[in-house]
C-alpha cells in the first residue's frame, strides 16, 4: 500500500505543472493579441486619460481646498484679533476713565497730608490754609476725570432705574375700582365680575317690585391698584348696602339663574332640598346621580326687606305645580288634526296623551269626550341619572361565493356564522318615582366579540339538459333541479288541454327562477294556488304554479336561479309538483321543444 501511493503523489504533481504551463502559454498569446489589437489600443489610451486626468484633478481640488481654508483661517484670526484688541482697548480705557478719579483722589489726599505736616512749621493755621488751597487746585485740574467716570456710570445707574420702575409697576395688582355715587365700595378682578355684580344687583331690585324704591343704581368703575378683590355676590352686596338702608341679610333661591324666593330660614329651607333628594339617592350605588331637573341654589346675601317671604311658603311652591294639566271637551266637528293645531301640538303627541282613544278608528273621537291637552307639570322635579352597562348580540353577515361545481339552486355552508357580543354602557335619565326612562342615551359601545361570518356556497353548474337557448342569445334554466319526474307535458293546441309542464317534486323543494327579470304577480289562484309571474322583458314569461309557499313579492327584480318559491300542491292539485308554464308574447309555448331531454 506504501509503494502505491508513493508512485501516485509524484503522477499528480507532474499534471498540476502542466496545467500551470497551459495557462501561462494561453495568457502570453493574449496579451500579445491584444498588444497588437487596435482597439485595444484605443481602450488603454482611454484608461490612462480616464485615470491621470482623474488623479490631476482631484489634486487640484485638495490644494485648492487647502488653500481655501488656510485663507479663511487667516482671515478669521485677523478679525478675531482686530475685535479682541478693539475690545480690550476700550475696556482698558473705560477701566482708566472709571479710575482715574479715585487715583487721582487718593494720591491728592497723601499729597495734601505730606504738604500739611512740612507747613505746621509755620502754625497750624497756616498748615490749614495751604491744604485747602492745594486741595481747591487739585479739584479745579482733574476735575473733568469726574465727567469722563460720569459718562460710564450715569447710563448703567439709569438702565437699573428703569429696570426697578418697570418690575415694581409690574408687580402692581391692578383691579376694577366700583364707585356708587361718587364712593368707592369696593374692588373686583375684571370687568366680567362687574357686569356680574350689576346684572345681580339689577334683578334683586326687579324682584323686589316697582313700589319698593323709586332709586336706580349706576355704579362704575374705574383702574386702580388694590389687594382684596370681591366676588360678583360680594360686589353685589356692597352696591345694595351703599344705595339703599332697606335691606337685611337673608337667603335667596334661584332657580335656573334667577331669584324666585328670598326667606330668613335658609337652614330649613337647604334642609327641605334635601329631603326631597334623599328618598332617591343611594349612597352605595356610583352610577346613579340624583339632582333636581332644573338648576336649584341657595345664595346667602342681602336682599330688600319687604322681599322676604315665611319659609313654608316657599316650600309650598317647590312642591307645587309649574302648570295645570289642560283639557279639552270634544265640540262637532273637531278632527284630530283641529284639535291638536289650536293647541300647538302635533296629532302624534294628543294620541300619546290619550292612549284610551285610537283616532284612526271611526269611533276614536267621540263628542262631548275630554280629551287631555298637557299633564301638570311640577314646579321641581327629581331628576335621577342612571348609568348601566349591558351585552348584545352583534349579527353575522352572510356571504354567498358563487361556486361553479355545484348544481344551481345548491347551497352549501362554507363557514358557519356566529354572533358577536358588544358591551353597552347607557344613560337613562329617570323623573320622579317613574320607573320608565324619559331619555336613553347610547354612551360608549365596546365589540367584545366580533361576528363570524357565514359563507355559504351557491351552486351555478347547470348541465347541459337543463338550459334552453333562445333565439336572442339569452336562456331559460329548469326550474326545478331535484324534480323526481314528469308528470304530463302540455296538451292540446296553445296548451287548451294543459298549459304548460307538471315537475314533480318533495314537497318544500325550491323552484329557481328560469331567468332573470321582474316577477309581475306573486300571489294565490283558485287553480294555480301560490303561484309566480315572471317577465323577462324579451317577450318571454315563466310562470310557476301550486307552491306550497312564496320567496318574492310582485315588483322584486330576480336573477336567473334565484329560488322564488317551494314545491307544494296549493289551488287545483292533487299532488306536490310545480306546474311551469313558458309564454312567447303572451302565447304559451310547449316546454318539450325548449327541454327535449327531460
Amino acid at each position: 500500500m506504501a509503494q502505491c501511493v508513493e508512485n501516485k503523489t509524484p503522477n499528480g504533481q507532474k499534471n498540476s505543472r502542466q496545467r500551470w504551463l497551459r495557462l501561462r502559454a494561453e495568457a502570453v498569446r493574449l496579451a500579445k493579441r491584444l498588444r497588437f489589437s487596435r482597439g485595444a489600443a484605443v481602450l488603454g489610451q482611454f484608461l490612462y486619460d480616464v485615470g491621470f486626468w482623474g488623479e490631476y484633478t482631484a489634486r487640484r481640488l485638495v490644494r485648492g481646498s487647502w488653500k481655501a481654508c488656510c485663507f479663511l483661517g487667516q482671515r478669521c484670526a485677523y478679525v478675531w484679533n482686530r475685535a479682541a484688541g478693539l475690545a480690550g482697548n476700550a475696556l482698558k480705557t473705560g477701566a482708566q476713565d472709571l479710575t482715574a478719579p479715585f487715583t487721582r483722589m487718593a494720591n491728592g489726599a497723601k499729597n495734601i497730608r505730606a504738604r500739611v505736616q512740612e507747613e505746621k512749621q509755620a502754625g497750624t493755621a497756616h498748615a490749614a490754609r495751604e491744604g485747602l488751597r492745594y486741595f481747591a487746585l487739585g479739584v479745579h485740574k482733574y476735575f473733568p476725570l469726574l465727567g469722563r467716570a460720569a459718562a460710564y456710570v450715569l447710563p448703567v445707574a439709569a438702565l437699573a432705574v428703569f429696570g426697578y420702575t418697570v418690575h415694581t409697576v409690574l408687580e402692581y395688582n391692578y383691579v376694577l375700582a366700583v364707585e356708587v355715587n361718587g364712593s368707592v365700595v369696593g374692588y373686583v378682578q375684571t370687568e366680567q365680575v362687574f357686569d356680574s355684580a350689576r346684572e345681580e344687583v339689577a334683578q334683586r331690585i326687579n324682584y323686589a317690585g316697582a313700589g319698593e324704591e323709586s332709586w336706580t343704581v349706576e355704579p362704575s368703575y374705574q383702574i386702580a391698584v388694590g389687594e382684596q378683590v370681591l366676588n360678583e355676590n360680594q360686589m353685589a352686596d356692597a352696591i345694595l348696602e351703599s344705595s339703599s338702608s332697606e335691606i337685611q341679610s337673608a337667603t335667596g333661591l334661584y332657580v335656573n339663574g334667577e331669584l324666585v324666593a328670598v326667606t330668613t330660614e335658609g337652614d330649613r329651607l337647604r334642609q327641605e332640598l334635601d329631603n326631597m333628594l334623599a328618598p332617591y339617592q343611594n349612597p352605595d350605588d356610583p352610577n346613579l346621580t340624583v339632582a333636581f331637573n332644573k338648576e336649584v341654589r341657595c345664595e346667602d346675601s342681602i336682599y330688600f326687606t319687604s322681599t322676604l317671604v315665611p319659609v313654608d311658603e316657599i316650600i309650598g311652591k317647590l312642591h307645587g305645580e309649574e302648570q295645570g294639566a289642560v283639557y279639552y271637551t270634544i265640540q262637532s266637528g273637531d278632527t284630530p288634526w283641529t284639535v291638536a293645531g289650536s293647541f300647538g301640538i302635533s296629532v302624534d303627541e294628543l294620541q300619546a296623551q290619550n292612549p284610551d282613544y285610537d283616532f284612526n278608528s271611526n269611533s276614536g273621537f267621540p263628542v262631548g269626550c275630554q280629551l287631555t291637552i298637557s299633564q301638570a307639570m311640577p314646579y321641581l322635579q327629581v331628576k335621577r341619572t342612571l348609568v348601566s352597562t349591558y351585552q348584545e348580540t352583534i349579527p353575522y353577515e352572510t356571504e354567498e361565493q358563487q361556486d361553479s361545481t355545484l348544481p344551481m339552486g345548491t347551497v352549501q355552508v362554507v363557514q358557519e356564522g356566529a354572533e358577536g357580543l358588544a358591551e353597552i354602557t347607557q344613560q337613562q335619565v329617570f323623573y320622579g318615582d317613574s320607573s320608565t326612562p324619559s331619555e336613553t342615551t347610547i354612551i360608549d359601545r365596546v365589540v367584545v366579540q366580533e361576528p363570524v361570518k357565514r359563507i355559504v356556497a351557491m351552486g351555478q353548474y347547470v348541465p347541459a339538459e337543463n338550459i334552453a337557448y333562445l333565439s336572442d342569445g339569452s336562456t331559460l334554466i329548469w326550474p326545478v333541479p331535484a324534480y323526481r319526474g314528469i308528470s304530463r307535458w302540455m296538451l292540446g293546441a296553445g296548451g287548451k288541454i294543459h298549459g304548460g309542464v307538471d315537475i314533480r317534486a318533495n314537497y318544500g323543494t325550491e323552484i329557481l327562477a328560469s331567468a332573470s327579470g321582474q316577477v309581475t304577480v306573486a300571489g294565490y289562484h283558485w287553480s294555480y294556488g301560490n303561484y309566480v309571474v315572471i317577465n323577462h322583458g324579451n317577450g318571454y314569461q315563466t310562470l310557476y304554479a301550486h307552491a306550497s309557499s312564496l320567496a318574492v313579492r310582485a315588483g322584486q327584480t330576480v336573477a336567473q336561479g334565484q329560488v322564488i318559491a317551494y314545491v307544494g300542491s296549493t289551488g287545483k292539485s292533487s299532488g306536490n309538483h310545480c306546474h311551469f308554464e313558458i309564454r312567447l308574447n303572451g302565447a304559451r309555448q310547449q316546454p318539450r321543444d325548449f327541454f327535449p331531454n327531460k
